[in-house]
């Protein structure tokens, strides 16, 4: 499975999984589906409203086999058990 940077997540942009950053995420697709680009699972984006403070992508549902969640991985690699196709 790929590793992705810090900064990025996948959004659903005209039927088709689209890699952009979290800034754009949090903007230009605020109501797109977006899913984590490690593990497919569904995410949420957390930070302040402020321009240029850092964004967080943060799973819906816990999951122990993606690397994006360092607290909670396991170290085994794997897809969401809900990953969003």
């Amino acid at each position: 499975m790929r590793r992705p940077g810090p900064q990025t997540c996948e959004a659903k942009v005209d039927g088709t999984w689209r890699s952009i950053s979290l800034e754009e995420a949090k903007g230009v697709y605020a109501m797109a589906p977006k899913r984590c680009p490690a593990c497919h699972g569904a995410v949420m984006l957390t930070g302040t409203l402020t321009a240029g403070a850092p964004r967080n992508l943060v799973h819906r549902v816990a999951h122990t086999g993606c690397p994006r969640d360092p607290k909670r991985y396991s170290g085994t690699s794997s897809l969401h058990p809900r990953a969003l196709t």
